[in-house]
């Protein structure tokens, strides 16, 4: 379940953007509401919501000083901003807002803004499995055929594919389900040399002017941006 949390200083619409969620019948759980910002502090501190609605005009302390009571560390959750004031949302933007909703709230933008939090959750959460296998030098590939359990050594290279990844195999092509910049950083031996590539350093058998060339003679372009930290990651394993 999402925890979430609502501060706003003015009961009915605070019980009403509640009941909205709840309505909705998404994974989102009410730990916890506040009337003022500084009770919406001692809140964050306490429930560690994962998201939280704020009202931006509020007596006392509006709701855009939120980042003047909370460190770094503490600012771990997901910062919606609910007001009837239109003019605070070039600011409410400055600050990184995850989003925006203008009073009176629509279903539908309710809706969608929910909808978001919840597919980045699970981009989070794939994230973090794709991670904890990095050790067993194995990825995990999810395309529409079936999950794949595939060894490290045997990946060629990732290509972006539209918001698809192709995975050459040694013996055979995996389309994956999932956008390139997820296996970006999966394992130190998958590196970025282009916008659209991934290669397996393991693979690589020299580089050659812009290109890149595998033992396998597959080619593929090196950005200028990439290249030279290629090179200082070949120099880092062969000194390994």
């Amino acid at each position: 379940m999402i925890k979430y949390i609502v501060i706003d200083d003015e009961p009915n619409p605070r019980e009403l953007l509640i009941f909205s969620i709840e309505s909705l019948g998404l994974p989102y759980q009410l730990v916890g509401e506040a009337k003022s910002l500084l009770e919406g502090v001692d809140l964050i501190r306490k429930e560690k919501p994962d998201v939280v609605f704020l009202d931006i005009q509020m007596p006392e302390h509006i709701g855009l000083k939120i980042k003047s009571f909370l460190n770094e560390e503490e600012f771990d959750f997901k910062l919606i901003f609910v007001t009837a004031y239109d003019q605070y949302t070039i600011q409410a933007i400055r600050l990184s807002a995850f989003d925006y909703l203008l009073k009176p709230i629509e279903h539908t933008e309710l809706a969608e803004c929910l909808e978001r939090i919840i597919n980045e959750k699970k981009t989070e959460n794939t994230y973090q499995q794709l991670k904890t296998i990095e050790n067993q030098n194995v990825i995990v590939i999810k395309s529409h055929e079936g999950t794949y359990f595939i060894n490290i050594h045997e990946i060629l290279s990732i290509t972006a594919d539209g918001m698809y990844s192709k995975f050459q195999l040694k013996d055979k092509v995996i389309l994956s389900s999932k956008p390139l910049k997820m296996y970006e950083q999966i394992h130190d031996k998958l590196y970025r040399c282009h916008r659209s590539h991934i290669i397996n350093l393991d693979q690589i058998e020299k580089i050659e002017g812009q290109n890149v060339v595998l033992k396998g003679h597959q080619q593929y372009p090196v950005s200028r941006n990439y290249k030279t930290d290629l090179i200082e990651a070949l120099k880092g394993r062969i000194d390994d």
